[in-house]
């Protein structure tokens, strides 16, 4: 493609001295656990809080649309042309550290988690320090800011449950830190959002001691209960609808009706009735025909409005 195709920010944006890598109309279909979705202009593999710092100010400088993903679990990406930037964090948003007290009488069995660090990782290595207590991160296919962000929980906990403090960067590029207690959330909701220009980039998690075979043993339930009673052998965003107030989403699906349904290459799983899987070849538009299909049916029988758990990509803040 020759200069002259490329947008003007485009162009800037190779100038900035980046370690991290670039890359031009990039496929999102392999970026989400959904497996669909169109191109991205541009896509950046963010390897570490110096590259986010240069990035962040420069999109606000230039207003270009943009978001920001982890593995892409509960998200809906449209078979589109993406015309900004997707920000993917990597590399050192990976980490997973321990930290020391200097009083071992008090310690407080604490962990600093990059945001960027799968939910499935973590969980597995509270096991070998016996720490328990979010071990229901075992079925969530995301990332920890994913899960701060949206407050990720299964089995009666949620990620605020355990966390301390969350670390994040300004559309200007600076780092803060915030205490759990000066942070909202609720249920599946946060304003660490990062289309609320907060970009999650670690957190410290404080976690019940205990001892790894009893942590081992609710981890492979919590994992036993995921392949017995979701479709995990398909791709999926996780749970579409939130449960409103007084029930379960998937029960008003599956009593509407509806469990098993198919449109196109996409099915309402006869598994879980909440989990919409791509069979192979699904298109977005046919995913969204199904969310809009249990929307209308689950009002017209229950007269209850299904509010969708699920991100749709589109564009964050500017700053």
């Amino acid at each position: 493609m020759s200069n002259k195709e490329k947008p003007e920010w485009l162009e800037e944006l190779e100038k900035v001295p980046l370690t991290s890598r670039l890359r031009r109309k990039e496929s999102l279909k392999r970026f989400n656990t959904w497996r669909v979705g169109g191109v991205a202009e541009c896509l950046i593999d963010v390897v570490n809080a110096e590259d986010l710092s240069l990035l962040l100010p420069f999109i606000s400088k230039h207003r270009i649309s943009w978001f920001i993903l982890g593995k892409g679990s509960n998200l809906f990406i449209p078979d589109t042309v993406w015309p900004g930037i997707i920000l993917h964090l990597s590399g050192e948003f990976k980490s997973w550290v321990p930290i020391e007290e200097n009083n071992s009488s008090t310690c407080k069995n604490r962990v600093t988690a990059g945001a960027a660090l799968a939910d499935v990782t973590f969980a597995q290595r509270c096991v070998a320090q016996g720490w328990g207590g979010m071990e229901f991160l075992i079925g969530i296919p995301g990332t920890i800011g994913g899960a701060v962000a949206m407050n990720a929980g299964a089995h009666g906990g949620e990620t605020a449950d355990f966390l301390q403090e969350a670390e994040w960067m300004d559309m200007e590029g600076n780092l803060h830190s915030s205490a759990r207690q000066n942070l909202e959330f609720r249920y599946r909701y946060s304003d660490l959002m990062g289309n609320y220009g907060r970009i999650i980039t670690s957190a410290v998690f404080e976690l019940q001691q205990s001892d790894p075979e009893t942590v081992k043993k609710k981890l492979l339930e919590c994992q036993q209960f995921r392949m017995e009673k979701q479709p995990f052998n398909q791709p999926s965003c996780g749970s579409v609808f939130k449960n409103p107030p007084g029930d379960f989403a998937a029960h008003l699906i599956e009593t509407s009706g509806l469990k098993g349904k198919i449109r196109g290459g996409a099915q309402i799983s006869p598994i879980h009735a909440n989990f919409i899987v791509n069979l192979g070849n699904a298109s977005s538009t046919d995913i969204l025909s199904l969310i809009d299909t249990v929307r209308e049916t689950v009002f017209s029988k229950h007269s209850i409005n299904l509010e969708s758990e699920v991100q749709i990509l589109q564009s964050s803040v500017y700053g």
